[in-house]
């Protein structure tokens, strides 16, 4: 190996780590609120009513478009990196944590509620912050690696915050607990502190910008990737909303079930994220496609046993596990190509904005779920939903040309 490919190689594994250590800490916290903490405040007797309370802390990150103006207004300049955003985020994170080891959540539930929401707000700046150095710092050769190391750092970050974190729990107590919490989002910013600046300042008078909402909207691009995701998410979102409860109708009891959806799912995720980091570059575009038409024939598969509900245990759990890991490649894919379709000028807000509408999809079709699963039954839910992400894979390239077309001079930027 030469000198210029080492060189190539470190700078692939800092751009790899800088990015897995954000997306990581990131997911510690979500993955805490989302499943390590009701199931602690359960366990302590805390009524169903107040652990309801605890999605408000989910608010931030679907609001957070709101804000990602001032995030780009003030995160290219002189005085004000994204790598000082993301420092700044992760301490106030580290030092809430560490706030929180004096609220047991037992005696003082609404104290521990408002600790979680400011950390919940400072993990989504965070996000903002993150997505938009990942459209300034990455060129178009590494925005699969970037992809691939943000999906890995997400599930990481959610073995961490459930699967390390509990035992922690379990055998030092609350305090100890949070201040781990603490130290793992120390670790997960040493590859930032380490990295240094790594985007590239604009070569535009800043003062001059004015990024927001109405530049987004007014941007043919960002529009059509809008488009995009209306049409590609509607299928997957529909399928995965209800695997739980059908795992649950199929017969397989919980301790089956929090394996596959939690250990299995996680590590079928950091697999799929490992082996897709070296695909995505050769496939290019055609990545969402295959993506597409892999989650399209694991709902087929799943709809084929709810019809038939004689498939075994360990058939539905593979399926599941299959699952985990089609959906962790279209992510990445996913992620790889919104990062072209936001301007540099405001890279935290555009992104902002397409996570926000995936976030209200999610939402959207998750409920549609429901109301199909109950009156016509499983089978009919993830038949709908491989139709969906059949239409999606055969209208991908086409909407796709038209993103780019929309953005003739869109800019990259290398680092």
């Amino acid at each position: 190996m030469n000198p210029k490919q080492k060189s190539q190689h470190a700078s692939n594994f800092k751009m790899a780590s800088l990015f897995a250590g954000l997306y990581a800490a990131q997911a510690i916290t979500g993955s805490l609120v989302q499943t390590g903490l009701p199931t602690v405040l359960r366990e302590s007797g805390t009524a169903l009513d107040k652990l309801g309370l605890l999605s408000l802390i989910f608010l931030p990150w679907a609001c957070k478009f709101l804000w990602a103006p001032v995030v780009d207004r003030y995160g290219v300049t002189r005085l004000g990196h994204r790598r000082s955003w993301l420092l700044a985020c992760q301490a106030l994170i580290a030092i809430s944590f560490l706030a929180m080891a004096w609220f047991t959540p037992q005696d003082h539930f609404e104290a521990l509620l408002a600790v979680l929401l400011a950390i919940a707000f400072f993990a989504a700046t965070q996000d903002i912050a993150t997505d938009a150095l990942a459209v300034e710092a990455v060129n178009e050769e590494r925005r699969g690696l970037v992809s691939a190391a943000s999906v890995f750092g997400g599930y990481f970050g959610f073995l961490l915050g459930v699967g390390a974190w509990l035992p922690v729990y379990a055998a030092f107590g609350w305090s100890a607990s949070m201040i781990f919490m603490a130290a793992l989002v120390v670790i997960m910013t040493l590859p930032a502190i380490v990295a240094g600046p790594t985007e590239r300042l604009l070569q535009k008078d800043q003062s001059q910008l004015r990024p927001g909402l109405r530049a987004a909207f007014a941007s043919a691009s960002l529009l059509h990737g809008l488009l995009f995701l209306l049409v590609y998410q509607a299928g997957l979102r529909l399928g995965m909303s209800l695997i739980g409860p059908y795992l649950i109708d199929a017969g397989l009891d919980l301790a089956q079930i929090g394996w596959l959806k939690g250990v299995g799912g996680a590590l079928a995720g950091l697999g799929a994220a490992v082996l897709a980091s070296v695909f995505l570059r050769r496939l290019g575009g055609r990545a969402l496609v295959a993506a597409a038409l892999l989650n399209g024939s694991v709902f087929t598969a799943l709809g084929v046993c709810a019809t038939f509900g004689s498939a075994s245990s360990p058939v539905i759990g593979a399926l599941v596990l299959l699952q985990a890991a089609a959906a962790a490649f279209s992510m990445m894919a996913l992620y790889a190509s919104m990062i072209g379709w936001c301007s540099p000028n405001q890279a935290g807000t555009d992104f902002a904005l397409l996570q926000s509408v995936d976030a209200i999809l999610a939402i959207s079709f998750s409920i549609a779920a429901g109301f199909i699963s109950q009156a016509a039954g499983h089978h009919v839910n993830f038949a709908i939903a491989a139709a969906l992400l059949g239409i999606a894979a055969v209208s991908s390239p086409r909407l796709l040309r038209d993103i780019l077309l929309a953005n003739p001079r869109r800019l990259i930027l290398s680092n």
